[in-house]
């Protein structure tokens, strides 16, 4: 009986370490990409953010950082010097103005900006990094936008 559960004990401690260690959950991803400055200025200014992962499809070059940030900062209502990049994490985040572009246009905007490098995107949170909208309007405003946001992969 204690080697059962001694066993059991040993296989529960073996899965958890492996669960923790998968740097694959959506909030590494988020805390990867996240810069308070950023965050807090665009609340201020009621602006939006938004907190992807990254799929590359070609190998990581010097320059893919910086490719990725020039092509996010190009796209009308992004606020620029606020995209921030974690290739080893594959975490993209950016602020936004919604008046100049909606909260449902960034997702396309982004594919489209991106394609050329080999990036593909999908949405992790919109809004506060804990996961809450950062305005009733922008909520209504992303829920009548007519492309869905894609689950991250």
């Amino acid at each position: 009986m204690k080697s059962i559960g001694k066993g059991l004990g040993a296989a529960l401690a073996l899965a958890a370490t492996s669960a923790f260690a998968c740097g694959y959950c959506v909030d590494d991803k988020v805390a990867a990409a996240y810069d308070y400055a950023v965050v807090a200025r665009a609340f201020e200014r009621h602006h939006e953010v938004a907190f992807l992962s990254l799929e590359l499809a070609r190998p990581v070059a010097r320059d893919t950082e910086a490719a990725i940030r020039r092509s996010v900062e190009r796209i009308t209502g992004v606020d620029r010097g606020t995209v921030r990049v974690a290739l080893e994490a594959g975490a993209l985040s950016l602020a936004f103005d919604p008046r100049r572009a909606a909260p449902g246009s960034m997702l396309p905007a982004l594919d489209r900006a991106l394609a050329p490098l080999g990036v593909t995107t999908a949405l992790l949170r919109f809004g506060k990094p804990d996961g809450k909208p950062p305005s009733a309007g922008a909520v209504a405003t992303a829920a009548a936008a007519p492309t869905p946001a894609r689950p991250a992969r």
